[in-house]
């Protein structure tokens, strides 16, 4: 199984959020999830990959062409679990993103991260995606503000089964893994 994590790319002094993304990457890999991102490696971004790492997990990264090469750390480049696709497009790259997983999960970020979050509601809402479930995980930075937001657009009610929100890792994973492959959950 496949997740795609929307998050920011900057951590600014946020200690508790950074060890909330290592967190989610020691339970991706744990659960046998691998992780799909685009951007730079960097922010949470960069402790979600350090958390599946020190699991012994895989990521794919996807960037388009000529972008962040230069950004890929160590972490990166000694991994036998690191595979990586280059797109001609930002829009290709979005769509190999949106194609390649079977879940999504959403971090606090900024515009990017609400653009990925826009476009994978866009695209299962119009029919072009299989259903597939997003995670939203509601802790630090995500406290209370995407829950009215994502109503006002109706996003929720046309993806009631799809979309949750949760606060504990563990459970948001479980939840992801078991939506993902179409089995039931009790978790959350």
């Amino acid at each position: 199984m496949r997740v795609t994590v929307c998050c920011g790319t900057r951590l600014e002094n946020e200690e508790k959020l950074a060890k909330t993304a290592r967190a989610i990457g020691n339970a991706l890999a744990k659960n046998h999830i691998e992780l799909v991102y685009c951007g730079p490696l960097a922010g949470l971004m960069r402790e979600i990959v350090k958390g599946v790492f020190e699991k012994e997990g895989a990521v794919t990264g996807i960037y388009p062409s000529g972008s962040f090469a230069e950004d890929l750390p160590p972490i990166i480049t000694g991994s036998s679990t690191y595979t990586e696709f280059y797109t001609d497009t930002r829009e290709e790259q979005t769509q190999q993103l949106l194609e390649m997983s079977d879940a999504y999960l959403v971090l606090p970020g900024g515009f990017g991260t609400l653009e990925e979050l826009s476009s994978v509601c866009t695209f299962l809402t119009l029919g072009k995606l299989p259903v597939k479930p997003i995670g939203v995980l509601m802790n630090e930075g995500l406290k209370d503000g995407l829950k009215p937001l994502l109503t006002m657009f109706e996003v929720w009610a046309e993806l009631p089964e799809t979309l949750f929100f949760l606060s504990d890792v563990e459970s948001l994973i479980q939840r992801l893994a078991a939506k993902g492959s179409g089995k039931e959950c009790l978790a959350g």
